[in-house]
C-alpha cells in the first residue's frame, strides 16, 4: 500500500477499534454474521472480514482502497435507527454529490455503456456474476438489474443500447435511504466499484473467448 493509503486505512482501524462489531453484526442484518473475532461483511458477491486488527478479503489479502473507505465508512457511520428506503433517486438528486457529479457521469455511467455497447448479453452475464438480480420494474430498458451493495444499500442499473438515433445509456440509481448510511463520496466510490467489477468480468469473457 502507498504511504498515504496505509495511513488512511490505520486511521479507519483506529475508528473500527472502538465499534462493538459483535453487536454491530445483530443490528445490521441477520445475513451478517460474527465467527467469533471478525465482522462478515459482503460488499456485491464479494465477502470481507472486519476485526479490530484490520480488513480482509475472502482470501485473506488487504481489499483495495476503494472497498476499504467504504467498508470503513459503513461500518463507522452506521445509523442507531432503522432506517427505511422509499423512492429511487440518481447520484446528482442527493444533496452534496454536485463536486463529483462529472467524475461519476464519466467514469461510472459513461464508462459502463461505452464498454458495454453493443453487447447486451455481456451485460446481463457480467452483472449476474457480481451478485445482481435481473430486475421488472416500472422503467423498460434493455437491462435491468438490482444489486446489494452492502447490507440495507441496494443500486439500480439501467443500460439501454446504442440505436439508430441514440448512444448507448447507463443510469444508476440509489434508495433515498442510502445518505444516512454513506457520504456522497462514498456513494460514488461504490459506483466506481460496481464499474471495476464489471469490467473485470467483462475481460475474464473476452479472455475466455
Amino acid at each position: 500500500m502507498r504511504s498515504i493509503f496505509k495511513k488512511i486505512y490505520f486511521d479507519y482501524i483506529k475508528e473500527i477499534k472502538k465499534i462493538n462489531l459483535k453487536e454491530l453484526s445483530k443490528k445490521i442484518d441477520a445475513n451478517v454474521k460474527w465467527n467469533g473475532k471478525e465482522l462478515i461483511l459482503p460488499l456485491f458477491s464479494k465477502l470481507f472480514f472486519v476485526s479490530k486488527e484490520g480488513i480482509k478479503d475472502q482470501f485473506g489479502k488487504i481489499p483495495s482502497h476503494s472497498e476499504i473507505v467504504v467498508l470503513s465508512r459503513y461500518i463507522i457511520g452506521y445509523p442507531s435507527k432503522q432506517i427505511s428506503s422509499n423512492k429511487w433517486k440518481h447520484y446528482r438528486d442527493f444533496k452534496d454529490s454536485g463536486p463529483l457529479l462529472d467524475t461519476f457521469k464519466n467514469n461510472v455511467e459513461n464508462k459502463i455503456a461505452s464498454h458495454f455497447s453493443g453487447n447486451k448479453k455481456a451485460l446481463f452475464d457480467c452483472c449476474k456474476a457480481v451478485g445482481g438480480f435481473p430486475y421488472s420494474g416500472e422503467w423498460n430498458y434493455d437491462v435491468s438489474f438490482l444489486f446489494h451493495a452492502l447490507p440495507h444499500i441496494p443500486m439500480l442499473l439501467l443500460f439501454n443500447d446504442a440505436d439508430e438515433m441514440f448512444p448507448p445509456t447507463c443510469t444508476i440509481l440509489f434508495k433515498d435511504s442510502i445518505e444516512y448510511f454513506l457520504d456522497m463520496e462514498s456513494v460514488a466510490i461504490l459506483g466506481l466499484i460496481l464499474t471495476d467489477y464489471l469490467l473485470s468480468q467483462l475481460r475474464s469473457l473476452q479472455f475466455e473467448e
